[in-house]
């Protein structure tokens, strides 16, 4: 799954990259799904998985980049081409440059307080089954998102294996037992309700 070993629900992984709140997340189908985070219409048809962070963040650990309107830690719409897209300014440059060393530093010691370890608030990653292409356009494999916080880790983190979907929408997560239900379009809002809870409080 996207160019990692293949994942084990319930177990735990240490992995960089970016990362988001569960509210933008949580028990949403494929397509729901790509739209909140930005990625391109089909990516997440094969599944995805969804971790939850385990650990508790320092100011080192992560990077600031942005909102999920942008794909990529920078600022302005994805573009085109690779070189374009690469051109855009970077949102940590940029904040480093306003506020230099010590006032990034304090701004991600502030910002670090609106994370919580459960809930909507925590911060959690995607994996999708369907990995990164090197040849697809920037901004159609990630188009604009939902607006949603995004930081990425520059340091591997540990996170719980939650959730794990499959092709058919069907989600299973890590609880004792295990328990699976249909997260496409048209699943019931109990068995999206019961998904729900567990990314909130696993």
């Amino acid at each position: 799954m996207s160019g990692h070993k293949p994942l084990v629900l319930g177990s735990t992984i240490f992995l960089k990259g970016d990362v988001t709140q569960n509210r933008w997340v949580g028990a949403r189908s494929a397509s729901d799904l790509e739209r909140s985070l930005g990625f391109g219409p089909g990516r997440l048809a094969r599944g995805w998985a969804v971790l939850l962070l385990k650990q508790t963040l320092k100011p080192d650990d992560f990077k600031f980049s942005g909102l999920t309107l942008r794909s990529g830690g920078r600022y302005g719409l994805p573009a085109h081409t690779s070189a374009a897209d690469q051109a855009r300014p970077s949102v940590h440059d940029g904040v480093l440059a306003d506020r230099g060393p010590a006032g990034y530093a304090e701004l991600q010691r502030i910002t670090l307080a609106s994370v919580t370890p459960k809930g909507p608030s925590r911060l959690v990653k995607v994996l999708p089954t369907t990995p990164h292409s090197g040849t697809m356009p920037p901004d159609e494999q990630y188009p604009m998102g939902a607006g949603g916080l995004q930081w990425t880790l520059i340091k591997p983190c540990e996170f719980l294996v939650a959730m794990m979907v499959d092709q058919n929408g069907i989600a299973t997560i890590a609880s004792t037992p295990p328990y699976s239900a249909f997260l496409g379009a048209s699943a019931t809002y109990d068995n999206r309700a019961r998904l729900a809870r567990f990314l909130d409080q696993a």
